[in-house]
């Protein structure tokens, strides 16, 4: 009978001890996991140019580590400011990804159509494009070297729905509102050629 006793004497600050170091494991995991603060995340996919409203983001708490100086915190406010580059539904926004609308060039979304033939195959929506005006001559007139119209554009959008049969490809870029009207004048006579900004 006694050494039962001693046994359970002994065994109870062990037993103690085991409890508390649960609890501070519990509570250390607990501080530990809530590391990190609150980003700003887009909710509706948008183009270069847009001006952010508050329906275009939201905050997510989360722990980037030392990745964190990259992406915007709830510290900065985007609401009222212009992406830069086309932002997808879930991304954190970086730190590049928005501009004052003081230092940003209002973009438009400029729609053309471009023979299929005249498109690079295999360009994806939100790479960079070049777009060059060529006219083409009759025989016996004198060439006419191509002229680059737009360089380094970003592809909204392209619908080749007509490309098997040989008809027009239409795409959607992102032009400043300064050059919407060099491009649409290419358009009227000559033809369009789109090609990928880098290989």
């Amino acid at each position: 009978m006694t050494l039962y006793k001693k046994t359970r004497t002994s065994r109870l600050p062990l037993a103690i001890t085991l409890i508390a170091a649960g609890f501070v494991s519990t509570f250390l995991i607990a501080t530990f996991s809530n590391r990190g603060a609150d980003y700003w995340v887009i909710t509706t996919p948008m183009s270069p140019g847009h001006q952010i409203s508050a329906s275009d983001v939201s905050l997510a708490h989360m722990n980037l580590d030392a990745s964190a100086e990259f992406y915007l915190s709830k510290e900065v406010e985007p609401i009222g400011m212009i992406a830069t580059r086309i932002l997808h539904s879930g991304e954190i926004i970086g730190g590049t990804d928005l501009t004052s609308a003081l230092n940003a060039m209002s973009t438009s979304a400029v729609p053309i159509s471009v023979r299929s033939v005249d498109v690079a195959t295999g360009l994806n929506i939100g790479e960079e494009v070049d777009i060059y005006w060529v006219l083409d001559v009759q025989s016996g007139d004198s060439s006419i070297d191509p002229i680059l119209i737009l360089g380094g554009v970003t592809l909204l959008s392209i619908d080749n729905g007509g490309k098997n049969f040989g008809s027009d490809t239409g795409l959607s870029i992102a032009v400043e509102e300064t050059q919407v009207l060099r491009l649409l004048s290419a358009t009227t006579l000559g033809r369009l050629v789109v090609i990928r900004s880098h290989v």
